[in-house]
């Protein structure tokens, strides 16, 4: 199977492509070209500890070059590996099949497929698809993502991807945001106004005082960009300190 990407900056938005021996074409875009249409944006959270390089497959297509654990694909994020835009795959609504799997070197071979899910997608919708824990603990949690709102704020949802914290708190500096976050769980939306300074991202167990050691903590002034939708994730081991496996509060773009 040939695999062909192409990367293209047109107006701020980057669309990228993958054409398979079928011509078929996955494009990153803002606008559903027809009512068939649905958007789909994959979280891979699974975190090996030898975090080995993946390849992503859509009904048996590739759509992606190699990436490793903690990336957001298309777009990448904040604190996580790729780039940083808010870009989603354009694909047929209905049964879709997602597979992760490590190639054979130097080819387009499969050797090791990681996890396969078949997604039922809606049409004329944005998902998120958030793949986390590894083997055969492999999990999805699959989210319809709304990208309506009022651009004079920051809009965020925070989800919980840790599979060995079962309630997860996040705060913004000193404020608690979101509270109760159970594994493969996820918050209502939340706003708010961008801010002057830059404050810290933490998360911490349900639980636990806002004083107590943090689980992880992130600060960047890309993670409150007035008129941007984040999703904010948790993601790792608690107890873990590797890089690979070690817990993240990280940031995918929706908008």
């Amino acid at each position: 199977m040939k695999n062909k990407f192409i990367n293209m900056l047109l107006a701020a938005i980057v669309f990228i492509t993958c054409s398979c021996d079928k011509d078929t074409v996955y494009l990153a875009e803002r606008s559903f070209p027809d009512a068939s249409t649905t958007f789909l944006k994959i979280n891979y959270a699974s975190m090996y500890p030898t975090n080995p390089a993946v390849q992503l497959s859509i009904n048996g297509e590739r759509v992606s070059g190699l990436i490793t654990g903690r990336t957001p694909f298309p777009g990448g994020g904040f604190n996580t590996n790729g780039s940083s835009f808010p870009d989603y795959l354009a694909l047929k609504s209905g049964a879709n099949t997602l597979s992760i799997a490590i190639p054979k070197k130097n080819t387009n071979t499969d050797s090791i497929t990681l996890f396969s899910a078949l997604l039922t997608l809606d049409a004329a919708k944005n998902h998120t698809v958030h793949v986390t824990d590894t083997g055969s603990k492999t999990k999805t949690l699959l989210i319809e993502d709304d990208l309506v709102f009022a651009d004079t704020v920051c809009r965020y949802r925070f989800v919980n991807l840790m599979p060995n914290v079962p309630l997860i708190d996040l705060y913004y500096g000193t404020t608690l945001i979101s509270t109760g976050i159970p594994y493969l769980g996820s918050s209502n939306y939340f706003n708010l106004p961008a801010p002057a300074t830059t404050l810290a991202w933490t998360i911490r167990e349900t639980g636990t005082l806002p004083t107590s050691t943090a689980l992880a903590s992130y600060s960047s002034a890309n993670t409150s960009i007035r008129g941007r939708v984040y999703s904010a994730f948790a993601l790792g081991y608690k107890g873990q300190t590797a890089t690979a496996t070690r817990p993240y509060i990280s940031f995918l773009l929706n908008k």
